[in-house]
């Protein structure tokens, strides 16, 4: 997205691990910004494999000597959505607008948020209650706010 001069990692025979240069960034962001940016699957990635996150980091700065924050945010945006990500980078190879995926958009984060604390608990309120009640699929609307 940006002219960036700083040596990319590199990738190491011995241990078949990407490795950061010296001039690596820190993150930007962590596990949160993650969320908050591409929904709940980048967080689990970074959270419970933190090393495959990182070394997918590293290997995306390489390959297109990119920033830490801007590989960061398109590894986000893969982990979410892998073929939506692709078929953007195949419209930005044809001459499309880049996505600026390091941005934090207001709207995105409300969704997320929404999805989180709302959306998801009461699917799974509906679930439990169609798998372990006698109601079934038969359940009504107090059956779901009647805890």
């Amino acid at each position: 997205m940006f002219d960036y001069k700083k040596k990319p990692p590199t990738f190491n025979k011995q241990t078949a691990l990407w490795e950061p240069s010296p001039e690596t960034e820190e993150p930007p962001y962590g596990p949160w910004g993650s969320f908050l940016r591409g929904g709940p699957t980048p967080f689990l990635v970074r959270v419970l494999k933190p090393t495959e996150y990182d070394q997918a980091v590293f290997k995306y700065m390489a390959q297109t000597s990119c920033s830490r924050a801007e590989a960061q945010g398109n590894m986000d945006a893969f982990f979410n959505n892998a073929a939506d990500w692709a078929y953007q980078k195949s419209e930005e190879a044809r001459g499309r607008p880049k996505v600026d995926y390091t941005q934090l958009k207001l709207k995105d984060a409300v969704l997320v948020i929404s999805w989180a604390v709302f959306v998801t608990p009461f699917l799974a309120r509906c679930a439990y209650l169609i798998a372990a009640t006698d109601a079934g699929w038969e359940i009504t609307v107090d059956d779901i706010f009647n805890f």
